[in-house]
């Protein structure tokens, strides 16, 4: 990107073998939503995102068609869904990984990362022409940072 980056080289990131339990412990400690995946050679898997978390605590019905079933005939006591919990949080939070939508390059400019968060875009990743290495990650508090 050009003169200064507009994004941040400093971020908490989950290796791939990392534990679902892990990543929410570590979601919870830096109030976010997602964090991005690497394998030991800090190549890009994907986003640990709490929508993919949040899946895997729902029953298979609730993901057919819009997303809206009635579910008033499944149990859904907050002891059952931590049950459920309990049974995925030894899991490595590759099995969750999911590949974003948009994925930058360090010469990518401020103007195109600024279009793809105001197109939705939480946190994008940003890799290493060819090694696909994560050297960043762009979120709307660093573009503010950056034009403060």
């Amino acid at each position: 990107m050009n003169s200064s980056p507009i994004y941040s080289a400093t971020f908490t990131s989950l290796l791939d073998t990392d534990t679902v339990a892990e990543a929410t412990r570590r979601m919870l400690g830096d109030r976010v939503s997602d964090l991005p995946v690497i394998d030991a050679s800090g190549a890009l898997i994907g986003l640990f995102r709490l929508e993919a978390l949040f899946a895997a605590l729902l029953p298979k019905a609730a993901l057919l068609g819009d997303g809206l079933a009635d579910l008033a005939f499944v149990p859904d006591t907050l002891e059952q869904l931590r049950e459920r919990m309990r049974e995925i949080e030894h899991h490595p939070v590759r099995d969750f990984a999911v590949m974003p939508e948009h994925v930058v390059h360090p010469d990518t400019t401020p103007l195109q990362a600024i279009l793809l968060l105001h197109h939705g875009a939480n946190n994008i990743p940003v890799v290493a022409p060819g090694s696909r290495k994560l050297v960043g990650m762009i979120s709307a508090r660093d573009v503010l940072a950056a034009l403060s």
